[in-house]
């Protein structure tokens, strides 16, 4: 007896509709459950967590703030995703189970049964946003409280406006046929279990269904309890004595939700793709990346309704399909630069480099316009001593960490130093988020210098540079970069497309309160050869052959020439490429210095990669790539004046901000699985890239010894990052990162560093 009971309640949890559910989507709706899987990793922090991703639904911004609304809408997007499953799901699977055509309301009790997933999942993103909110944010509980608030209230009114809709335009099969329901009816059972009355009216011998235990696929499904809406248990009652056909229209007129349902989504992500740079209708990135999702999975159900088995080969055809089509010009997006000319097209080709290269009179031009500058640099700083310190500033790559920690730290060392750090300053060179944040620093000093404000040191500047940036940016993709590309706009009479490169640097203005609107490489020209601000080289890495792209508003044809050899017999190559004289046709001198940023800061996926008018076309990416503290660039400066350096300061100071420790603990290599045998090639490459640079940067300077007659001193400022706790690179910070940012100068080894410059600047 004991043995039966168990066995009974075993079948009784087994066939329990939402078990039912949830085990018919591991076996035929795996795509569904992938969809979860992906918004699951993402808001628990174990996918892109290095580029910020999860910071987007755990601490989700509308108009700048972390609030209730911002977590509303996000919510409110969270509740569409959650119907859009529950469409897909019923749309794939009610004929699996005919039973839900007797009942009222079929589909609402489906969504009522299909809610184990949606509530897990809601479950572990609220956890995960208490745990985000206590331990990187430092919020109140009643804070938290309040955004929970919001974000159950979102999912809530979604779903809630969804069930009237589905009330007021779905039927089922009594409404359908003016039929009573013994649903809400005492009707006296026969022995079979059916209504009698229901039986004389429905009971067809031709059309009824089969019965469910003949085949294994029909067993499979049994069902024999379900929730109704109210969430209480019942019995699922018999359908074989329904009329098949009028079983299927049940079903078929329920399935007309879906097309309305999709035809919104997508039109909401055109209105917030078209509106975006509208403050009210930049809504938080998190809330975008769940609309796409929705439309992703309304597309894949749509196209399952239509095709059915064939589905996954129709997507695979698609995608190789869109794959070929945008090998062509006419289909093909790319993204440019702005402020030159896209019209005509530069030569790049090994034949013009080496023209360039037999350029003598432009090299010993430039060369001359560099002396120039040195001793506008020696002028500025004689004042103070006759042979002065000549500083070069590497700042390392990093987002949006780097920025902040090269803001913060060359404030409060020039501060110590009583401005001696700017002012004996002549390169600024590096990569990424770190030249970012040196070149709003170097903006506030020209400001500073024109008397438009009184100090560089407010900490309201190492704020603004460390305000999001991410979230536009993913916004712009989700709404705009994947579909639809329809809004321009002009810089200087020339038309460009409105990307996610577009909002970067609108972005960027705005965190920085415009100071960059709309100014251009040529506009610094003057205030750079006078010495008034630091001369600044910027890097990026050309993707065609992997060469160097400086660009500067000065002109430095000595940087990428080879006639620097010597008594060396060798055909070298030539690994770097002048900006302004490749592109001087396609006016170079007109590029924003925004878009020169963004060529240097692109971060993978996250910010375009660069197109540039040339034949071939010239991509763009990261500086960090090639040469992350632009240490390349720093030394071949200082070669090139060798002469002048030696003569004319007291020698070198290389001072490097890193957004990493220098010295690092070597790796454990336990043995590895299967998976990670495979991928460990590739990511110890990956994760060894700046540690490689590292090694050759030391043996640069190293070897300045043997050809510079002065010293030369590098000092180190670092962020305090350790591989067990690492702030995130990305173009968001979190609370608890933006401390340990404005903590780490005042790091030991960071201190003693100060200490160093005081004495070699004899400050």
């Amino acid at each position: 007896m004991q043995q039966n009971s168990e066995s009974s309640l075993i079948q009784k949890i087994v066939y329990f509709f939402p078990i039912q559910l949830l085990l018919c989507h591991f076996k035929k709706n795996i795509t569904i459950v992938l969809f979860w899987a992906v918004l699951l990793s993402l808001v628990t922090g174990n996918v892109a967590v290095k580029y910020g991703i999860p910071f987007l639904f755990l601490d989700p911004e509308y108009l700048d703030n972390v609030s209730f609304w911002s977590f509303l809408i996000v919510g409110f997007s969270l509740g569409g995703f959650i119907m859009a499953y529950n469409i897909s799901s019923y749309i794939r699977n009610s004929f699996r189970f005919p039973f839900l055509a007797t009942l009222s309301s079929p589909f609402l009790k489906y969504c009522v049964n299909n809610s184990i997933i949606p509530l897990a999942f809601v479950g572990v993103y609220i956890y995960n946003i208490v745990i985000f909110q206590t331990g990187s944010e430092f919020n109140k509980v009643s804070d938290i409280l309040i955004d929970i608030t919001g974000l159950i209230s979102g999912i809530a009114l979604f779903i809630l406006t969804t069930v009237i809709y589905v009330i007021k335009t779905n039927k089922d099969i009594f409404k359908m046929y003016n039929l009573k329901n013994p649903e809400h009816e005492e009707i006296q059972q026969n022995k079979q279990g059916y209504s009698s009355r229901i039986q004389k009216v429905f009971l067809r011998e031709n059309l009824s269904w089969k019965k469910l235990n003949p085949s294994k696929e029909e067993r499979d499904w049994h069902v024999e309890t379900y929730l109704t809406s109210t969430f209480k248990i019942k019995l699922a009652r018999g359908f074989e004595h329904y009329d098949k056909n009028m079983l299927k229209a049940v079903f078929k007129q329920n399935h007309k939700a879906a097309a309305l349902f999709e035809l919104i989504t997508l039109l909401t992500l055109f209105i917030l793709g078209r509106f975006r740079e509208y403050s009210l209708f930049m809504i938080p990135a998190g809330a975008s990346i769940f609309l796409l999702m929705t439309m992703l999975l309304m597309l894949t159900s749509a196209l399952y309704t239509w095709i059915r088995g064939w589905t996954n080969v129709v997507i695979l055809v698609l995608f190789l399909f869109f794959n070929y089509i945008f090998r062509f010009e006419q289909f093909n997006f790319v993204n440019k630069a702005f402020g030159i000319n896209y019209k005509t097209k530069s030569e790049y080709s090994n034949q013009k480099l080496h023209k360039f290269e037999n350029e003598y009179t432009t090299l010993i031009h430039d060369k001359s316009e560099g002396v120039k500058y040195l001793n506008n640099w020696k002028n500025k700083n004689s004042e103070i001593i006759n042979k002065p310190k000549l500083i070069i500033i590497n700042c390392s790559g990093g987002g949006s960490r780097s920025a902040m920690w090269v803001v913060h730290a060359l404030q409060y060392t020039d501060s110590i130093l009583k401005g001696g750090i700017l002012k004996q300053t002549a390169l600024i060179t590096g990569a990424s988020g770190g030249l970012v944040g040196a070149t709003y620093l170097r903006e506030l000093y020209l400001l500073k210098q024109n008397g438009k404000i009184k100090s560089i040191y407010n900490p309201v500047y190492s704020k603004n540079i460390s305000k999001d940036m991410l979230n536009p940016i993913t916004t712009t993709i989700a709404t705009n970069d994947l579909f639809f590309r329809l809004q321009k706009h002009t810089v200087g009479g020339k038309t460009y497309i409105k990307d996610r490169g577009y909002s970067f640097e609108n972005k960027l203005n705005q965190n920085t309160e415009n100071l960059f609107f709309d100014k251009k490489l040529n506009d610094y020209q003057e205030d750079e050869q006078s010495a008034k601000i630091p001369m600044l080289i910027m890097s990026p890495t050309i993707l065609n052959d992997g060469r160097r792209l400086l660009i500067s508003s000065q002109n430095i044809s000595y940087l990428t020439s080879k006639n620097a050899a010597g008594r060396i017999d060798m055909e070298f190559l030539n690994e770097a490429v002048e900006f302004r004289r490749l592109f001087k046709e396609q006016d170079a001198d007109s590029l924003l210095i925004t878009s020169a940023l963004r060529m240097s800061a692109t971060f993978p996926y996250i910010s375009p990669i660069v197109s540039l008018p040339s034949e071939p076309r010239m991509d763009v990416m990261d500086a960090g790539i090639r040469d992350n503290f632009g240490i390349n660039t720093a030394v071949q400066f200082l070669y090139t004046f060798k002469d002048w350096i030696a003569k004319n300061t007291s020698g070198v100071v290389i001072l490097q901000l890193r957004d990493r420790d220098k010295y690092f603990e070597i790796d454990e290599n336990p043995l590895n699985t299967i998976v990670q045998t495979f991928s460990s090639p590739v990511g110890s490459f990956y994760n060894n890239l700046f540690h490689m640079q590292d090694y050759n940067n030391d043996q640069l300077i190293k070897y300045c010894n043997n050809w510079f007659a002065g010293p030369v001193d590098v000092v180190n400022l670092e962020l305090h990052n350790l591989p067990t706790d690492r702030i995130s690179l990305s173009w968001h910070l979190t609370t608890k990162e933006k401390n340990k940012v404005y903590n780490s100068i005042y790091n030991q080894n960071n201190q003693k560093a100060i200490q160093k410059l005081k004495l070699l600047l004899n400050k």
